[in-house]
């Protein structure tokens, strides 16, 4: 068992109004013995929230990112502040394990906790952290999905949450370097025509750019210079590198949640191309452990059945609301009239 005491948990991110402080409240809920670092912003309103480390940082901007010509607008691409924040935060943190989290999201239990120590086989040639991380299967990724071109994309696991040693994720994110302008704004593709999506001009996704420049450190002849850059074999080696390095956990395993991205944790199992839990045990299957039996994971139906009758309930509170003016409404004009039939 893993005590929340042994834990730093680091909220990373801007300030969000409606979902930190349900953040910060849900760490104290169900790791509440643990360290609460909050890395965010010079100049941000940290008021009313509860936290045990603050650490403000001096936002580098974000760079606008050119879509492919026939799209003439243009999007910010905020990786630099990402990378600041979670560097400075993880940066502090001093307990044995770390939780990493973005400000929006929530703890419904601490679930994740459990796989902890249940993918234990792995293969030395491409182990790297000191124990397996934990993250999130929102958006890991093999592929595009169904709104790109279902090209490879390599090196990909979400940037949501980690969770590992600390020294493992101080390893993963403290040496990834700032993003340069061509970088992370208008970048000249080696491969044009094999780019995993079609209208964002950076050289990386974001989490491609954690992973390839922590994988680069160790293995320094790995040949990745962009997105579109990928081959049987920097595929095989990402692959090898994904399975037997992290556990991808879906919402049901892990119990963190984010609402802001709620339609892809609940339309997770139609989205092509991520790495699923149970995608996640066929691979760790067929990569470190031929020997280990799937199981197979049914949905949380407890979780799927509250989503649907908050949406089958969300028209009846307007109904209701409606319903309750009516009656006012009769109500006081019975009123008016025994007032006036009474004078």
């Amino acid at each position: 068992m893993i005590n929340s005491n042994d834990i730093s948990v680091v909220v990373q991110g801007a300030i969000d109004k409606e979902n930190t402080p349900k953040c910060l409240k849900s760490i104290r809920k169900y790791l509440p013995d643990a360290e609460i670092i909050l890395s965010t912003w010079e100049g941000s309103d940290v008021s009313n929230l509860d936290y045990d480390v603050l650490v403000l940082n001096k936002d580098p901007g974000g760079y606008k990112h050119d879509f492919a010509i026939y799209n003439k607008s243009r999007s910010m691409n905020n990786f630099n502040r990402q990378l600041v924040s979670a560097q400075n935060g993880v940066f502090k943190a001093n307990r044995k394990y770390c939780l990493k989290l973005r400000s929006d999201l929530e703890l419904n239990n601490s679930n994740f906790i459990k796989y902890w120590d249940k993918f234990n086989k792995q293969n030395d040639e491409y182990k790297i952290f000191k124990h397996r991380v934990l993250c999130s299967s929102t958006y890991s990724r093999e592929c595009s999905c169904q709104s790109g071109t279902g090209y490879p994309t390599p090196f990909h696991p979400s940037d949501f949450w980690f969770f590992g040693f600390t020294e493992d994720l101080k390893d993963y994110f403290c040496d990834c370097p700032i993003q340069t302008k061509e970088e992370a704004s208008n970048w000249s593709f080696k491969c044009p025509n094999r780019c995993p999506y079609t209208t964002p001009l950076w050289r990386y996704a974001p989490e491609q750019s954690f992973c390839i420049n922590w994988v680069k450190k160790y293995y320094p002849n790995i040949q990745f210079y962009d997105w579109s850059d990928w081959n049987s074999e920097n595929i095989e080696f990402s692959n090898n590198i994904l399975y037997n390095n992290f556990i991808f956990l879906d919402y049901e395993q892990s119990g963190i949640y984010s609402k802001k991205h709620k339609w892809a944790y609940e339309n997770q199992d139609k989205i092509i191309g991520l790495i699923t839990y149970n995608h996640f045990q066929e691979q760790y299957s067929q990569y470190c452990d031929n020997n280990y039996k799937i199981n197979t994971q049914k949905k949380n139906y407890s979780y799927q059945l509250d989503k649907h009758w908050q949406k089958f309930i969300t028209p009846l509170k307007s109904l209701n609301s409606w319903l309750s003016q009516i009656v006012s409404i009769i109500y006081y004009a019975f009123m008016v009239l025994i007032t006036k039939w009474r004078k």
